[in-house]
């Protein structure tokens, strides 16, 4: 296998994924930069007069790096201020604000269930103008709004599978005898890892068959960055549940010779990256605003040229692989699983954990 240290050494950490996916995209994807002809004027006026959004996020700044400046050519003089906490972080510290009094986020964007879980009573209710053009999972609670639906991925190396790639988990599943401890995916303490795991379980009766195959020769980690790098220097040779992010990341950075990817067909699962509103925000049009706007078909576009995957169906055409209806396409409207915001899913964690830790043989 060719060495790739020179490409690792860049794009493989978790927080360059979206400049990866955003160089792809981008010479792909044409951005729709203006204003959304249904945000309001007075909504749009009382936005510029506070000025700021304060935006608490587990999105990576290289995600902010590439929309804000989009976003400006719509809305110039809104100033978005984007902090980036992990959810457990960022519902403490929202929380804690919100008791003493002292100014915390506008708004809230993250792809984490129990964020979501933990701050239910401190997010505001309200409708957006664009609630009608979207898809019924992306407005779970009231004020609560996918503005993107991540798709995992198989990543696997190609000097392991030359002929025959895998193309499911069950694919996966069929490599782990001869592979143990070259099988990798998300550790169960990572939420998104667990929300995946715990997603298939609902959807699919032979999912602890498969988790059982599989966890003897997984190595699971917290990190994605850390397992794409294993995964092109050929510690590992395939990783499941997979950030979709990678998807755009192999070509631009040159590894696209030593990495290959495809959607599970038999069960992909797709992470929504909600946003909030927060009760008592110090900016809520600001905050409003570019809810709405991350919600509109411009703002749609603007995600995806910037490595998110669209919600909406009608910037399909624009977005292409980079929208949930580009996925669906490809894998079929039934093996689409999308992670949902039920709070079965925390109190299941503790069974689960268990299971898979017997499944490890531990």
């Amino acid at each position: 296998m060719r060495s790739v240290s020179r490409y690792v050494t860049f794009g493989l950490v978790a927080g360059l994924l979206l400049t990866a996916c955003g160089s792809e995209s981008e010479s792909e994807i044409t951005a729709d930069t203006s204003a959304p002809s249904e945000i309001t004027s007075e909504l749009a006026e009382k936005a510029q007069a506070e000025g700021e959004v304060v935006v608490y996020t587990n999105s990576p700044d290289e995600l902010w790096n590439a929309l804000v400046p989009k976003f400006q050519q719509a809305y110039p003089g809104i100033k978005i201020s984007p902090v980036s906490l992990n959810g457990p972080e960022l519902v403490q510290r929202l929380l804690s604000e919100q008791r003493s009094g002292a100014r915390t986020a506008d708004l809230v964007i993250d792809s984490s269930p129990s964020t979501f879980f933990g701050l239910k009573d401190a997010l505001a209710e309200r409708t957006s103008v664009f609630d009608s053009d979207l898809p019924e999972y992306a407005n779970p609670w009231p004020g609560v709004y996918a503005i993107s639906a991540d798709p995992s991925i198989i990543v696997y190396n190609k000097a392991a599978f030359r002929e025959d790639p895998p193309e499911s988990l069950a694919d996966v599943a069929a490599t782990a005898s001869g592979n143990r401890g070259k099988l990798t995916t998300y550790d169960i303490d990572s939420e998104n890892g667990y929300a995946q795991m715990w997603t298939l379980t609902q959807h699919r009766d032979d999912a602890w068959a498969l988790y059982e195959q599989l966890a003897p020769a997984t190595r699971y980690e917290m990190n994605g960055g850390s397992m794409s790098q294993k995964l092109a220097q050929g510690e590992y040779v395939a990783g499941y549940f997979q950030s979709g992010l990678v998807r755009g990341l192999l070509k631009p950075n040159g590894l696209d010779s030593v990495l290959g990817w495809s959607y599970s067909a038999d069960g992909t699962t797709v992470v929504p990256r909600y946003a909030s509103v927060v009760k008592g925000a110090a900016h809520p049009n600001a905050a409003a605003l570019l809810q709405d706007y991350l919600l509109s078909a411009p703002g749609q576009t603007v995600a995806c040229s910037s490595g998110l995957t669209a919600v909406r169906d009608d910037v399909a055409p624009t977005c292409g692989d980079f929208s949930v209806k580009g996925v669906t396409d490809q894998v079929g409207e039934e093996n689409v699983l999308m992670v949902p915001l039920d709070e079965a899913m925390r109190a299941d964690k503790p069974a689960f954990s268990a299971r898979l830790n017997e499944a490890r043989g531990r």
